[in-house]
């Protein structure tokens, strides 16, 4: 049995973070793609034919980012974008 504070499954780990938190890994990873805060903070509010036109904020806030770190991580492979 798991300890009282610890986590008991990766899925209630996931929707124990908060919004905000995911939005910082967002960034962080973003970043280290586009390597240009300013151009990261323009792409979190444009459409991802990926996502189906959803915006990377709008997948943050639908609780989609792990979703979206694997997209960025692809991208920076140079397997998708």
């Amino acid at each position: 049995m798991p300890h009282q504070n610890e986590f008991p499954s990766t899925d209630f780990a996931r929707k124990a973070r908060s919004p905000m938190a995911d939005l910082d890994r967002v960034i962080l990873a973003a970043s280290e793609v586009a390597l240009d805060r300013r151009k990261v903070m323009e792409w979190l509010e444009e459409p991802l034919a990926a996502f189906r036109g959803k915006t990377p904020l709008q997948l943050v806030a639908e609780g989609q980012a792990d979703d979206l770190l694997a997209y960025i991580a692809s991208v920076e492979s140079g397997f998708v974008g």
